[in-house]
């Protein structure tokens, strides 16, 4: 059982997932499909933030998972059923 508070480090990954994303569909709006208004290249990547936001925090979650086991290992002692029936 995780303590409380134990996935609150996905806010950081998730953040950090949601910038990449939309500071990299800048370029591929611009030159890619030549698209040279400001104020249209900012709402589609707003809205398109806004929905990544949403779908990526399940795998948020997921990849702060895998770093805290990666870096802090189970050990023994902790798989041990500690006199529960």
């Amino acid at each position: 059982m995780r303590e409380s508070g134990y996935f609150l480090p996905h806010v950081a990954i998730g953040y950090g997932g949601t910038v990449l994303v939309a500071l990299g569909s800048w370029p591929v709006l611009q030159y890619v499909f030549g698209i040279e208004s400001a104020a249209l290249t900012l709402s589609i990547i707003d809205r398109g933030g806004c929905g990544l936001r949403h779908w990526f925090v399940r795998y948020s979650k997921a990849i702060w998972l895998a770093i805290d086991l990666t870096l802090n290992p189970p050990s023994a002692n902790d798989l041990n059923s500690r006199g529960r029936k």
